[in-house]
């Protein structure tokens, strides 16, 4: 079952490998990248606008895009569509920036974090709120995002010892990356605040705000505020779009 394909187009360099009976995945490399990520999304655009039939489903990460397919197209067909595309570097395209509100005041690590980091919980929020983070993908839960691009000075390894229960809304960091907790659940990452936007809503369209390829900025808010937000059924967050 397992084949290797590998594709070269100018700079572009794709390999192809059948994972299952229904599904392969494509690969640009194994590193986290802006630019590689753009690729990975920019190919599942393509593959949309083809509209194969027999193409269910298609989940990207950082650098992979897996695509899964029913027996109405095989692997070989399906990886012959794919090697005729151009492969080309995505030009720009319009983001969004979703500005999220996060109450730092009382984060469970925080404090920790800071004193690793040798830095005080001031810096830690200061340098935590200064950018715009690119979502590379969303996992492992629904409208977990992974994102990248924090400031390695404030990156600290995940615990040791996850704990049992997250709240949801929890904002945390784990290495050099950042991610927000839609739903309650047991975590290893570093929880540095939290938000009292509802990031996943079932009875909401769509149930989650953002998507891979969008930013998020984070804004410091007290507890007052926070909660004043949490009672507000009306609150909406503040996007922008950006040429990406």
């Amino acid at each position: 079952m397992l084949k290797f394909i590998c594709i070269v187009k100018g700079v572009s360099i794709m390999k192809i490998r059948y994972i299952s009976e229904n599904a392969l995945v494509c690969n640009f490399d194994s590193v986290i990248d802006s630019h590689i990520n753009r690729r990975v999304l920019s190919l599942k655009h393509e593959i949309e606008a083809l509209n194969i039939h027999g193409v269910e489903e298609m989940v990207t990460s950082y650098s992979t895009l897996v695509i899964y397919f029913n027996d109405d197209i095989t692997h070989d067909t399906l990886a012959a569509q794919i090697k005729q595309l151009k492969l080309e570097q995505p030009e720009g395209k319009q983001a969004k920036v979703f500005t999220i509100p996060v109450c730092y005041e009382d984060g469970l690590d925080l404090e920790e974090l800071a004193a690793y980091c040798k830095v005080s919980p001031a810096e830690v929020i200061e340098r935590h709120t200064s950018r715009q983070y690119l979502i590379y993908m969303l996992g492992f839960m629904p409208g977990f995002p992974f994102l990248g691009g924090l400031d390695p000075a404030i990156a600290k390894p995940r615990k040791e010892t996850p704990r049992k229960e997250i709240p949801a809304g929890s904002v945390g960091i784990a290495n050099e990356q950042t991610g927000m907790y839609p739903i309650s659940s047991p975590g290893g990452w570093n929880i540095i605040g939290r938000t009292p936007v509802k990031l996943f809503d079932t009875e909401r369209t769509p149930s989650v705000y953002y998507e891979a390829g969008d930013y998020i900025q984070f804004r410091a808010i007290s507890k007052e505020e926070y909660t004043a937000i949490e009672q507000n059924q009306n609150y909406r967050i503040e996007v922008k779009e950006i040429e990406s």
